[in-house]
C-alpha cells in the first residue's frame, strides 16, 4: 500500500490585485513531485492550532514533510530580533510548532527541511543564527542565485547516520537559507556539515526516522537523480506504518 506522507504549508497574503490583502495557504509543486516520484501519496497540511485537528493529521499521515519557507520568530526562541532577520509568521510558527511534537510523540517519520530543520531545532530547544552573519566566524555564501537544481557547495557527512549510508562520506548540495541552527537542540545529532562548519544535517536516533536538512533534496530531484535515495529510503520508512 502507497504510504500517505504529509506536507506543511504556509501562508501568503497577495500583495496587489484584486485579492490584494487575501491570505493563501501553499507548498512548491516540487515536494509533491518528489514524494509521487518515490511512491508515496502526498497531502498537503494546512496551517492549524486546533490540536484536535492536527493530531488528526499525524493519525492520517504515515509520515510528513515540514517543507520549506519563511523565518521562525525569534521570540519562540527567547532571542531579540536581529537586524536582518526577514518576514515571520507567528501563527505558521506555533501550528507547526504543535505538528512536529505531535509527529515525535506517534513516533511517526518526518523529513524537515530547510526551515524545517530549524523548527524541529528550536521545537526541542535549541536557536538559530538569524543570520548567518552572526554566527562568530567567516561563512561562504548559503543562498544561491542559480537555477534550484544546480549544487552549490559541498557537505561532510558523519559516520553512523541514515545520509551516510545513503551517500557515504561527501555530498554536494544546493543552497537557498540565511539562517542556520545554532545551539542544538535535545536529543538532535549532527550528520552533515558545510565547509565552514554550518550545520547541515541532523538525525534523532531512537526514532523510527527524523531528518533534518538544510538544502533541498526535492529542488535537485528537479535535475538529476541524486536525491532519490534520499526520498526512497523516507518513503519505506513511511511505508514501514502499514506493516
Amino acid at each position: 500500500m502507497q504510504p500517505v506522507i504529509g506536507i506543511s504549508t504556509n501562508f501568503q497574503t497577495v500583495d496587489k490585485g484584486k485579492f490584494l490583502g487575501m491570505e493563501r495557504i501553499f507548498v512548491n509543486k516540487d515536494y509533491v513531485d518528489a514524494i509521487i516520484k518515490t511512491g508515496g501519496i502526498p497531502l498537503l497540511l494546512p496551517p492549524v492550532e486546533n490540536t484536535e485537528i492536527l493530531a488528526r493529521y499525524v493519525r492520517l499521515c504515515d509520515g510528513v514533510i515540514l517543507s520549506g519557507g519563511v523565518d521562525i520568530n525569534p521570540i519562540l526562541y527567547h532571542e531579540a530580533p536581529h537586524p536582518k532577520l526577514e518576514e515571520f509568521h507567528t501563527r505558521l510558527d506555533c501550528s507547526q510548532w504543535l505538528l512536529t511534537q505531535a509527529i515525535l510523540a506517534a513516533d511517526k517519520p518526518l523529513l524537515a527541511i530547510c526551515r524545517g530543520i530549524q523548527l524541529l531545532n528550536v521545537v526541542q530547544g535549541g536557536t538559530l543564527c538569524q543570520d548567518i552573519s552572526a554566527i562568530g566566524h567567516p561563512v561562504m555564501l548559503h543562498s544561491q542565485s542559480g537555477p534550484r537544481g544546480d549544487v552549490f557547495h559541498p557537505v561532510e557527512i558523519a559516520q553512523d547516520s541514515i545520509l551516510y549510508n545513503l551517500f557515504g562520506n561527501r555530498l554536494e548540495v544546493n543552497s537557498f537559507h540565511h539562517q542556520c541552527l545554532n545551539r542544538l537542540g535535545k536529543g538532535l545529532k549532527i550528520t552533515a556539515t558545510a565547509p565552514d562548519n554550518v550545520i547541515e544535517a541532523v538525525e534523532m536516533p531512537g526514532y523510527r526516522f527524523v531528518m533534518g536538512i538544510q538544502w533541498h533534496p526535492e529542488m535537485l530531484l528537479t535535475a538529476s537523480g541524486t536525491m532519490l535515495p534520499l526520498f526512497q529510503q523516507f518513503v519505506r520508512a513511511c511505508s514501514a506504518q502499514n506493516d
